[in-house]
C-alpha cells in the first residue's frame, strides 16, 4: 500500500511538470506572436492559375514537400532558433536551484575558527547537542536563487531580438520552400518541352527518312547525283545522333526531381505538352512591384537586420552597471538528524551586487564593434535582397511580355514552313524542285517548330520565375 501511494504522488508529480511544460509552451508561441507583423499585398494566385492547373504538377510539388530532406532540415533550424529565443527569454527571470550540498571540515588549532571552537566547547550557553565536534560535518540542503535587475532593457532587447531572428526563420524557411517549388515546376515543364522535342525530332527523322528513300530512286533513275543522296542522308543521321542529346537532358532533370524526392528510382509521371500560360498584357500590368514586400526573402532580411539593431544596442547596454542579486534559503546542521528541528535549523542569505565592468571593458567593446558591424553588413543584405527581388520581377514581367509577342509571330512560321514542306514534296515529285529545296524546307520547317517549342518553354521558366520573384508560397 505504501508503495502504491508513492506510485500515485509520481504520476501526479510528473503530471504536473507536463502541464506545467504545457503551458509554457503555449506562453512561448503567445508571446511569438506579438512580434509578427501583418504583411499587406495581393496574391500571386493569378501567375499560379497557369501552372497550377496539371494535377501531376501539383501531387509531385506536394510529394517533394513532405520527403525533402532539405526541407526536413530546415524545420530543424527553426527549432533550434526557438530553443535559443526559449534561452534568451529566460534571461529575465530569477534562476533558482536546489542545493544538496555536504561537506567535512577540520580547523588548525592555530587558526581562529579552531581557538573558537575549542573555546565554545566550554561555554555553559550551549546544549550538548549544540557542541562542535573536531572533524565538523555540514550538511545543507535548500534552494539558492540569483536574478539580474533588467535596469536598462539590456535583457529585453535580447529577447526581442531573440524572437525576430525566430521569425527571420521561419520565413527563410518559407523562402526555401517557395525556391523549391519553383525549381520543380522548371524542371517539370523542361521534361514536357524536352518529350515534345522529341516528338517533333521523331516526326521529321520520319520525313527525312522518306526523302532519302525517295531520292535514292531517283538517284538510281538518273534524275539526281550522288551528293543529294549524300546530304539527304547526312540530314537524316544528323537528327537521329540529336535523340541521344534530348534524351541525356531528360535522364539528368528526372534524376534532379528524383533527389527533392529522396527517391532514387521514382517515376516522374507528367503531361506530354507544357501547359500554356494564358498571361495577357492586362495581367502583367496589374502585376505591381509593391508585392515584393511578401517575398519571404526580403521579410527575412528585414526580420534579421531589426533583431541585429536590437542585439547591438544590448551589447552597448552592457558596458552599463549591472545589479544582481542572489539568495540562498534553506535548512543547515552538523549532524542529520538536526537538520529539520525549525525553525532552529533555518539559514538564509540574501546578498545584492551593482558591478559596473572595468578591466574586462575591452572584452565588451569587441562585442559593441561586432555587433555594429554585423548591424552594417544585414543592412547591405536588406537593400540587396530589395533590389535583386525588383530586377527579378521587371526581368520576368519584361520577358513575358516579349515572348508574347514572339509566339504569335513565330506560329505563323510555323504554319507557312510545314506548307513549304509539302510544296516542295509535290514539286519535286513533279521534278519541278531539286533536292536542294526539299533539304532547306526540312530543315526550315524543322527549326521553326523547335524554335516555337523554345518560345513556350521560356514562358513557362518565366512563368514559374515571376511566381517566385512575387513571393511565391504554397
Amino acid at each position: 500500500m505504501k508503495y502504491i501511494g508513492i506510485g500515485i504522488l509520481l504520476m501526479m508529480g510528473l503530471g504536473a511538470c507536463q502541464q506545467s511544460l504545457w503551458k509554457n509552451q503555449i506562453k512561448i508561441d503567445q508571446e511569438l506572436e506579438a512580434y509578427r507583423k501583418d504583411f499587406q499585398g495581393e496574391s500571386v494566385a493569378d501567375v499560379q492559375a497557369c501552372w497550377k492547373k496539371d494535377t501531376l504538377l501539383i501531387q509531385l510539388v506536394d510529394s517533394v514537400l513532405l520527403r525533402s530532406m532539405d526541407i526536413k532540415r530546415g524545420f530543424l533550424d527553426i527549432q533550434m532558433v526557438r530553443s535559443q529565443f526559449e534561452f534568451t527569454r529566460g534571461l529575465r527571470k530569477p534562476v533558482v536551484s536546489g542545493i544538496v550540498q555536504p561537506s567535512l571540515r577540520k580547523f588548525g588549532q592555530y587558526t581562529s575558527d579552531g581557538v573558537g571552537n575549542f573555546d565554545t566547547q566550554f561555554s555553559p550557553n550551549i546544549t550538548r547537542e549544540q557542541k562542535i565536534p573536531e572533524h565538523l560535518p555540514d550538511l545543507q540542503l535548500g534552494f539558492q536563487s540569483s536574478w539580474e535587475v533588467d535596469l536598462w532593457g539590456k535583457l529585453a532587447k535580447k529577447k526581442k531580438s531573440s524572437a525576430l531572428r525566430f521569425l527571420a526563420t521561419e520565413w527563410g524557411q518559407k523562402w526555401m520552400i517557395t525556391s523549391i517549388v519553383s525549381e520543380i515546376a522548371s524542371a517539370y515543364g523542361q521534361l514536357g518541352a524536352l518529350d515534345k522535342e522529341l516528338e517533333i525530332l521523331k516526326s521529321n527523322i520520319e520525313i527525312q527518312r522518306k526523302a532519302y528513300e525517295l531520292v535514292r530512286i531517283q538517284k538510281e533513275a538518273g534524275v539526281v547525283n550522288e551528293s543529294a543522296v549524300q546530304q539527304l542522308e547526312a540530314q537524316w543521321i544528323n537528327s537521329q545522333a540529336k535523340e541521344g542529346d534530348i534524351q541525356q537532358e531528360i535522364v539528368q532533370i528526372e534524376n534532379q526531381i528524383r533527389y527533392w524526392l529522396n527517391k532514387p528510382n521514382a517515376e516522374i509521371p507528367r503531361t506530354k505538352y507544357p501547359i500554356e500560360c494564358p498571361m495577357d498584357s492586362v495581367l502583367l500590368a496589374n502585376i505591381k512591384i509593391d508585392q515584393l514586400v511578401n517575398r519571404p526573402d526580403v521579410k527575412q532580411a528585414k526580420m534579421e537586420l531589426e533583431a541585429q539593431v536590437l542585439a547591438e544596442e544590448s551589447a552597448k547596454l552592457a558596458l552599463k552597471p549591472s545589479l544582481v542579486l542572489s539568495g540562498i534559503l534553506g535548512v543547515q546542521g552538523f549532524q542529520p538528524q538536526y537538520l529539520f528541528q525549525l525553525p532552529g535549523s533555518m539559514a538564509y542569505s540574501l546578498i545584492g551586487g551593482l558591478t559596473t565592468p572595468w578591466l574586462n571593458r575591452s572584452g565588451l567593446i569587441s562585442e559593441v564593434n561586432f555587433a555594429s558591424a554585423k548591424l552594417k553588413s544585414l543592412d547591405l543584405a536588406y537593400q540587396n535582397a530589395l533590389l535583386k527581388g525588383y530586377l527579378e520581377w521587371d526581368t520576368q514581367v519584361k520577358s513575358l511580355m516579349y515572348l508574347k509577342n514572339m509566339s504569335t509571330l513565330k506560329q505563323k512560321e510555323v504554319v507557312l514552313t510545314k506548307g513549304a514542306v509539302a510544296t516542295v514534296a509535290q514539286l519535286f515529285n513533279l521534278s519541278n524542285a531539286n533536292y536542294i529545296e526539299v533539304l532547306m524546307a526540312q530543315q526550315s520547317a524543322l527549326g521553326s517548330e523547335l524554335e516555337l517549342l523554345e518560345i513556350y518553354r521560356k514562358r513557362w521558366m518565366h512563368s514559374i520565375q515571376l511566381y517566385r520573384a512575387l513571393g511565391g508560397g504554397w
